[in-house]
């Protein structure tokens, strides 16, 4: 665990991704500068001064652990704490959106036009709101996997769920172009849920890799043939394919 660890290294990514979650969280809070008490010069500042504190405080932190001014542990509980806080608001906040509409919403002047003529961002948010039923899905894993982030025994299946889905949601903005808040904010919920797994990734190497399945196997002693029936699988639905596409020229 990282909280058994004094490096320096483990330290700067623990503030580091503190003064990043902070980041997002707070551009959400600003809401793309909509609020009017929150204005985006005040919002932009924050931010900088919180990844201005992820960077540098990991120095201070170092510095006053060899004059024993401070409590690693208790430290690295704070942050940990606060990234999940942090990652858990803003995950959860975009799951309410949903069911208030207001996200995959799409102009009429925009949605009345030729397909060819709209762009990718558009496109995506046309799409994703055609059917209500499947933002409420949509929504509901944001909100329940934020909420399993908040409690330690449910912090590693909350952030399996939500690094599948915010993955996903990563590579649509990055390939349906859409704007750079979008994409920010998701690339920074990644990496957050992506820094939690990896403090217990050793879970999921003994369950992944290391656990024994119950279920019985092929019957077959040579490995050479097991594994030769494994590869058909992909052999032959390949095979299956080419077929399919010649009957179609």
């Amino acid at each position: 665990m990282l909280e058994q660890s004094n490096s320096f290294g483990k330290k700067f990514w623990a503030c580091l991704i503190f003064g990043l979650e902070l980041s997002a969280l707070l551009l959400t809070l600003g809401n793309g500068g909509n609020i009017p008490w929150l204005p985006p010069i005040f919002v932009f500042s924050l931010v900088g001064i919180s990844l201005l504190i992820g960077l540098l405080f990991p120095f201070l932190w170092q510095y006053l652990e060899r004059k024993q001014k401070i409590n690693s542990l208790k430290t690295y509980g704070f942050l940990y704490s606060s990234i999940r806080y942090c990652i858990a608001f803003n995950i959860v906040s975009f799951g309410w959106k949903k069911f208030y509409g207001l996200q995959f919403i799409v102009p009429t002047e925009i949605s009345s036009m030729p397909m060819n003529q709209q762009t990718g961002e558009w496109l995506t948010w046309f799409y994703f709101g055609h059917s209500h039923s499947f933002g409420i899905i949509i929504a509901l894993i944001q909100i329940i996997g934020g909420y399993l982030l908040l409690y330690r025994r449910t912090l590693l299946i909350g952030a399996v769920i939500l690094f599948s889905l915010l993955l996903n949601l990563t590579l649509i903005n990055i390939f349906y172009q859409m704007n750079a808040g979008a994409l920010t904010q998701s690339v920074l919920l990644t990496i957050g849920v992506l820094f939690l797994i990896l403090l217990d990734y050793k879970k999921l190497i003994d369950f992944f890799f290391k656990a024994k399945s119950n279920l019985p196997s092929l019957n077959i002693n040579s490995v050479f043939v097991k594994n030769a029936v494994r590869l058909s699988a992909i052999v032959l639905s390949l095979l299956f394919t080419i077929y399919i596409k010649s009957l179609m020229k």
